[in-house]
């Protein structure tokens, strides 16, 4: 009796690490998808460097990396 327990504590065991292994990872997938999601990327107008929105500095509705290429950009005009 008692092997047989410990054998189908086992299988029971083995069977919930193949399952855990193949089913999607639900939490970890959708938070990095809403990072991507709500992150646009812009581009500079001074160096054309790709940036998330949420870094970048804006004036008149143009993107900047930086101070210095914002002050940049508005001697520009």
């Amino acid at each position: 009796m008692g092997i047989r327990l410990l054998l189908i504590i086992l299988a029971l065991w083995a069977l919930y690490i193949i399952v855990r292994r193949y089913l999607p990872r639900s939490k970890d997938s959708d938070k990095r998808g809403e990072n991507n999601d709500t992150n646009n990327m812009v581009q500079c107008k001074v160096c054309n460097t790709y940036l998330p929105e949420s870094e970048a500095l804006t004036k008149d509705g143009v993107f900047f990396c930086s101070e210095a290429h914002r002050i940049a950009g508005n001697d520009e005009k």
